[in-house]
């Protein structure tokens, strides 16, 4: 071999080595980034919460904080669904959502307003299809309502 053939050889080496860092930092960057959006979408959702269940504004008010509530949660689930989290981020969150999604349905307030915020098919798209995607655990004797997916 020679000179040339040696040189080429260990530059193929070493392009080999870089795309291996360039693909563990890529690999990093998203975990660091879905890390970031957790911790983003944590206080907003502590957030929301809490002007939600502030006892001292009024019925149109609270009615207004838990539209933007459910707004907050239908991006929640646009990202779970769209793939956007990875790792421990995602698990936390798709758990955070259907514990609250749970509480929802149950909840009288929920059932009395999301209704009313239901103006098109497209209203809470993707709310829909985070519950789509996860296990039926729903018992035949609970009646139809807002978060069954019979459209």
């Amino acid at each position: 071999m020679q000179t040339a053939d040696w040189v080429a050889a260990a530059s193929l080496g070493v392009s080999f080595a870089a795309l291996g860092v360039a693909w563990y930092a890529a690999y990093k960057a998203n975990r660091n980034s879905s890390v970031a959006t957790l911790v983003t979408l944590n206080e907003a959702y502590r957030q929301a919460w809490e002007r939600f269940l502030k006892q001292e504004i009024d019925e149109k008010a609270r009615y207004r904080e838990f539209c933007e509530l459910m707004n907050l949660i239908e991006a929640g689930c646009g990202i779970v669904v769209e793939g956007s989290l990875s790792g421990m981020s995602n698990k936390m969150i798709t758990i955070y959502l259907n514990d609250v999604l749970e509480l929802l349905k149950g909840n009288e307030y929920a059932k009395a307003h999301i209704p009313a915020m239901m103006h098109s098919p497209t209203t809470f798209e993707y709310l829909k299809a985070f519950l789509k995607s996860r296990p039926k655990y729903l018992s035949v004797t609970i009646p139809p309502d807002w978060y069954q997916l019979s459209q």
